[in-house]
């Protein structure tokens, strides 16, 4: 039988919820995983849990946390989350199946943040517990419709927005394309109006809404805009929720 006794205390056994690995004496390490070892001089020796991050941004980018974790490990990590979650409330979990790991290049919904400095536009997700935005360049996680969508911001926040101010973006691929809102720029002008019109229509977006402080407006929607739900095509409010990823 084993005992607390025979749990060596400097290895990773689990991962907090905030997602640093923690030792059975709980001392908390950033970056590692179930398994790893923590040597006398702090150094972090790789257990089999670990995995090659894919993306070149992480772990600067606060938009992925766990990518140092292998699948199995990544899915035990959330599968153990719902059961404490329960426990905490005094219930009992009973059979939890295994969390489902959503391939690369799925996620069909993001909020991005764009600012533009000089004639230099950044646009991404936020850094990892800081307000800087990490000008994302790949991503292994978003699909492909919406990454792509990226270098034409850049231009969208070039034109229309303004020094030092902060751009929200909201993607949702929806039937009929990409169902962008802008909030943060502003159209003053006849030109500027056509622009938007020419951008949403040379990037086959689905809809195109934008907020300048009351609001999103529609500005373009050739078709209205409709996410399948089971085989059937349900009309998608702006800013709507869904699950991250199709599957």
């Amino acid at each position: 039988m084993t005992t607390n006794t025979d749990i060596d205390s400097n290895i990773i056994i689990r991962i907090a919820a905030r997602g640093d690995g923690m030792t059975a004496d709980g001392r908390p390490f950033a970056m590692t995983a179930p398994g790893d070892r923590i040597a006398a001089d702090g150094s972090v020796i790789a257990g089999p849990a670990r995995a090659t991050p894919p993306c070149a941004h992480f772990p600067q980018c606060g938009g992925c946390q766990l990518q140092h974790l292998n699948d199995d490990a990544y899915a035990a990590y959330v599968r153990d989350r719902v059961i404490g979650g329960l426990a905490g409330q005094d219930i009992s979990a009973g059979d939890v199946l295994a969390a489902y790991v959503s391939p690369p290049q799925t996620r069909s919904r993001a909020s991005f943040k764009a600012m533009m400095h000089g004639t230099q536009v950044a646009i991404g997700f936020n850094a990892a517990r800081s307000h800087d935005i990490v000008d994302m360049r790949m991503c292994s996680v978003l699909h492909p419709a919406l990454f792509n969508l990226l270098d034409p911001l850049r231009s969208l926040v070039r034109r229309l927005g303004k020094q030092k101010r902060l751009v929200e973006i909201g993607m949702t691929l929806a039937d009929q394309g990409v169902d962008l809102m802008v909030k943060g720029i502003t159209t003053h002008s006849l030109p500027d109006t056509e622009w938007l019109s020419d951008f949403a229509a040379n990037n086959k977006l689905a809809r195109l809404s934008i907020d300048e402080g009351e609001g999103p407006e529609t500005r373009w929607e050739p078709d209205p805009v409709t996410v399948a739900l089971g085989g059937i095509a349900v009309g998608l409010p702006i800013g709507a929720f869904l699950q991250a990823t199709k599957d």
